[in-house]
């Protein structure tokens, strides 16, 4: 063998020596990394500030809602904001505006559960109170849970249930858990909201 064979095949050990060396090192240095199944899946939190999210119905904004912050998981895509106010539209105009301190939005469903004490009113001057307020997609029902009140002020109409459904425009109500309606002709404007 000759003299630059043996140099070689030294320089070939040395460098597997400190390659297997260095593996070790790295692997006693590092620890076993464990991956947890929800970072394999992807599931990622994001921070986010001002969104805006838009459901469009035969072409026209349905509604729109508007939050201060919130989080979105892209493992279950869902985003929990804060501080919300939106509006529901018909014919290009605004017929009902919600407004409460926290929601979820469903990316899968497209369902917004706003919650926390939720209000809305709408272009009629009926207001509503709840502790949530649901709605999915493009239907034009919505669902309010947990002490509703619902307030009609021009005719002098309240109405208390655990539940209730109606249309934006507040027709088609349906009341159900406990309900009561309470009519006051005489005290026009002075009901609670």
């Amino acid at each position: 063998m000759t003299k630059k064979s043996i140099f070689s095949l030294i320089l070939l050990a040395v460098l597997g020596i400190l390659s297997i060396w260095a593996f070790i090192f790295s692997k006693n240095l590092m620890g076993d990394i464990k991956i947890s199944e929800g970072e394999a899946l992807g599931d990622e939190q994001v921070a986010i500030k001002e969104l805006v999210i838009t459901e469009t119905k035969h072409g026209e904004k349905f509604w729109e809602v508007y939050a201060d912050s919130g989080r979105y998981n892209n493992g279950n895509n869902i985003a929990v904001l804060q501080n919300i106010t939106g509006n529901f539209y018909r014919n290009k105009r605004v017929v009902l505006s919600v407004i409460s301190p926290k929601a979820e939005y469903n990316n899968n469903t497209k369902q917004v559960k706003l919650y926390g004490g939720a209000e809305a009113a709408n272009n009629t001057d009926v207001y509503l109170n709840a502790d949530e307020i649901i709605w999915t997609g493009s239907k034009n029902e919505i669902t309010a849970r947990g002490n509703v009140k619902i307030i009609k002020e021009k005719d002098g109409i309240m109405t208390i249930s655990h539940e209730s459904s109606f249309d934006t425009d507040f027709t088609n109500i349906k009341l159900s858990g406990d309900a009561s309606t309470y009519v006051y002709p005489t005290i026009h404007g002075n009901l609670r909201k």
